[in-house]
């Protein structure tokens, strides 16, 4: 998935709590943590999921925490990126970001 074709990020209404929104937050992800990853150059990673187009795994602003983040295109627009889950990135996601950053990780696993 090529990020940089979408313009922006499709979040449903803070107050539907079957949006994904909603969902994320239930997950630990907020906004925040999604803009953070995005900016960070996150590294797309091979997941066997169905509710998703792709996955990335990508560091916090402060670095200290790597996130899996799962998005498809939005529904609403074809280019809107649209959060679907994460989880702060299991150990076989933080090994595949090494790879492809090259760069070893220092922060929580």
């Amino acid at each position: 998935m090529d990020l940089s074709k979408f313009e922006s990020i499709d979040w449903d209404d803070e107050d539907d709590e079957d949006g994904n929104l909603a969902h994320c937050r239930r997950h630990g992800v907020d906004e925040r943590i999604v803009y953070e990853v995005l900016a960070n150059e996150p590294v797309e990673v091979t997941l066997s999921v169905r509710t998703a187009e792709a996955a990335f795994v990508g560091p916090s602003q402060a670095g200290n925490q790597l996130w899996t983040l799962l998005f498809d295109t939005s529904y609403k627009r074809g280019d809107w990126l649209r959060p679907v889950t994460g989880w702060k990135a299991k150990p076989t996601e933080i090994r595949e970001w090494e790879q492809a950053t090259g760069r070893r990780w220092r922060g929580r696993r």
